[in-house]
Formats: C-alpha cells, sequence, structure tokens
C-alpha cells in the first residue's frame, strides 16, 4: 500500500526582500559611476571658476564675477546631470536581466513582475535623489547656488520624464540606453524645425516631449530669467505636465508590456 504523495502551495517570494538586491545592485553599477563623473564635472567647473576670478582680479578696474555668470556656469552641468543621470540609473533596469538570464531565477517562485520592475524603477529613484542632493550640497560648498527643496522638485520630475521613455524601451529591447539618447536628440531636432511650421510638421512635434525646453524648469530653480537675470520665474507648468505626463505614460505602457512580452528572449 503506497501513501499519497504529500503537495505543498508554491512558496511566493517576498518582493519587500529585493529591494536590498536592487539597492546593491544600485550602488554598485550606478551610485558610484555618477558620483565619480558627476563629482569630476563639478571639480572642473569649480576650478575653472576660480581661476576666472584669479585672471580677472589682477586687472585694474575689472569687477568680480557676478553671481549670474557662476549660476550661469552651474547651469550647464546640472541640466546634464537632469538627462545623462536617469538615463545612466535606469539603462537596463529590464532588459539586462532578460539578456543575462537571470528572470529565470527571479521570477522562479511567484511573484509579480510589475510589481518587482516598479519596485525597481523607485528604488533607482530614490537613489539618485539622494546622490543628486548631496552633489548639489557638495558643489555649493564651494560656489553658487545655496541648496533649496526646489531641487528636490527638479529631479523627480526629471527622473520620471526621462526614466520612464527609458523603461518603456527597456521592455523591448538591450539596446535601450542607446535608443533613449537618439530619441531625446530626434525630439529636439524634429521641434526646433518644425514646431512652429504648421501642417504635418508640427503634428510630428507631438510625438516627442519637449525635453529641450525643460531648462525653464533648472532656471525655476535657481532663479534665473531667460537671459541669465536674477528674477523669480514662474512655475513651468506646461513644460513639468507634458514631459513628467509622458515619462508617467511610457512607465504605465513598460509595465503593461511585461505582461504581454516573454522575460526569456533579449
Amino acid at each position: 500500500m503506497t501513501m499519497p504523495g504529500l503537495t505543498f502551495p508554491p512558496r511566493s517570494a517576498r518582493l519587500g526582500r529585493y529591494s536590498a538586491w536592487q539597492s546593491r545592485d544600485f550602488v554598485i553599477n550606478v551610485a558610484i559611476l555618477t558620483v565619480v563623473l558627476f563629482a569630476l564635472i563639478g571639480g572642473v567647473e569649480i576650478m575653472q571658476l576660480r581661476f576666472q576670478e584669479r585672471v580677472m582680479a589682477g586687472r585694474q578696474f575689472q569687477r568680480p564675477m557676478s553671481i549670474n555668470v557662476k549660476l550661469m556656469q552651474f547651469l550647464s552641468i546640472y541640466g546634464m546631470f537632469s538627462i545623462v543621470a536617469p538615463i545612466i540609473a535606469t539603462s537596463g533596469i529590464v532588459s539586462q536581466d532578460r539578456t543575462l538570464g537571470y528572470t529565470r531565477f527571479l521570477f522562479s517562485k511567484p511573484l509579480s513582475v510589475r510589481s518587482f520592475y516598479l519596485q525597481s524603477f523607485l528604488v533607482r529613484l530614490i537613489g539618485l535623489l539622494a546622490l543628486g542632493q548631496i552633489l548639489v550640497l557638495a558643489y555649493g560648498h564651494f560656489e553658487p547656488p545655496a541648496y533649496t527643496p526646489r531641487f528636490l522638485a527638479e529631479m523627480s520630475i526629471s527622473f520620471l520624464s526621462v526614466a520612464g521613455v527609458v523603461f518603456l524601451l527597456s521592455t523591448v529591447t538591450r539596446y535601450d540606453g542607446l535608443l533613449a539618447i537618439v530619441f531625446f536628440l530626434l525630439g529636439t531636432l524634429v521641434r526646433s524645425r518644425w514646431e512652429s511650421a504648421g501642417g504635418l510638421g508640427q503634428a510630428l512635434t507631438y510625438l516627442f516631449p519637449p525635453i529641450d525646453q525643460s531648462e525653464q524648469l533648472r532656471r525655476w530653480v535657481l532663479g534665473l530669467g531667460p537671459m541669465g537675470e536674477l528674477i523669480s520665474p514662474n512655475f513651468p507648468w506646461k513644460v513639468v505636465l507634458w514631459n513628467g505626463g509622458y515619462g508617467l505614460a511610457c512607465l504605465v505602457l513598460g509595465l503593461y508590456l511585461l505582461r504581454r512580452i516573454p522575460l526569456t528572449k533579449a
């Protein structure tokens, strides 16, 4: 007489435990590179400003460098961070696991694919926001600007605008980071060429988010006007809603496609 085999319900994975692994992955693959890259860029910028001040101080009747000029210099590298850092942070967020075959192990136990990658997206958002605040505080220790909570708002909006597009691309291709750069450059080119042309050309511009206009948000953070004057510009609602809404829509579409595209193929 044989005993019937015992059956046990499948053990489900605990999503919260994956956050520690996702955080460690962010630190190793994203945080170190981001800090080193932008610390070097910021350090070079500070040395250039100090050199220019010494040269100007040696000339007679030469006024010291104004805060406007220093803020405009900072704006250039801060704009780079707002676009490039989210691409670095989310490049390969889905495609890398699929390409390297990690998905076979990650989802060997019952686990929501959407919840896993949404959590990964949020971990990278929180990590990049923390890095951004540290870098701004470090830069502000030597040169303007002084820290303001507006930096946190701008970085959050920029991350959603850029990283949402990268997330969508990562669900369908392994070349997500490269294609995101091409997409944003193409969008800037199309908008600069046909934004005011009317007809079909202008209609094409609505396929791309106005990333090229996101500098308005960074000027709001720094209190700079269009000509570099120190003012209190209005919050650019139109640009924020368009860019942020576009990134959010791409994120939602990417989460939807995760249930439609096989995760075992690159």
